[in-house]
């Protein structure tokens, strides 16, 4: 699998925990993680290792408050 590949699965996996709350303020919270995984996905092609994996542990970060 890509490293692109893997920042869409990420995306996707936001978008299903999305999905399966009820909580206003969490589905807010993944769609912008979800968007996040994507715009990083998509720049991942141009984007040095360093950066990648620096914007990779920042968006990390803020998931893991919110994943179940």
């Amino acid at each position: 699998m890509t490293r692109q590949a893997h920042l869409f699965d990420r995306a996707a996996d936001c978008e299903r925990l999305m999905d399966a709350t009820s909580d206003p303020d969490e589905k807010e919270a993944f769609r912008q993680l979800r968007d996040m995984w994507i715009a990083l996905a998509n720049e991942s092609p141009t984007m040095p290792a360093d950066d990648m994996n620096r914007k990779i542990a920042d968006i990390e970060k803020l998931q893991q408050g919110l994943s179940h």
